[in-house]
């Protein structure tokens, strides 16, 4: 009897599963480091967003809204015709998600609102705002 292949099947699969568990180690390593990203209220790089959609379709989702209303946020302020006007329109769309509070979803909401802020310090960083009266 020959025993030796029968160990080596064994041992095929138990690399087999340690590979695997790996490799999920990893994917949730990744999503954790991009919904921490989120949570800060930074921009997604091209391969992220592209990573997220293939392995989690709801964040994905979420980080498309963040983006958008980031956009809009962005060219909201680039229309801003004094410093007050971009600082009013900070507090008008924070004080619109907190708002939405009592509907739940905290997470979404504090990357909404890190996502405003984040946005807004860039702009005040900008030469567009220094220009601004």
């Amino acid at each position: 009897m020959n025993v030796k292949p029968m160990q080596s099947v064994s041992d095929y699969f138990k690399a087999m599963q340690q590979r695997k568990d790996a490799h999920a180690t990893k994917d949730q390593t990744q999503l954790t480091s991009i919904r921490n990203i989120l949570m800060l209220g930074k921009k997604l790089r091209t391969d992220e967003m592209n990573y997220l959609q293939r392995h989690d379709p709801s964040l994905y989702d979420q980080a498309m809204s963040l983006s958008m209303e980031r956009q809009a946020y962005e060219g909201a302020l680039q229309h801003s015709r004094s410093k007050a006007d971009a600082n009013y329109y900070k507090t008008y769309k924070l004080m619109q998600i907190a708002g939405q509070l009592k509907h739940g979803g905290s997470e979404e909401l504090l990357m909404r609102t890190n996502s405003i802020q984040e946005t807004h310090r860039e702009f005040v960083r900008s030469s567009k705002y220094a220009s601004l009266r």
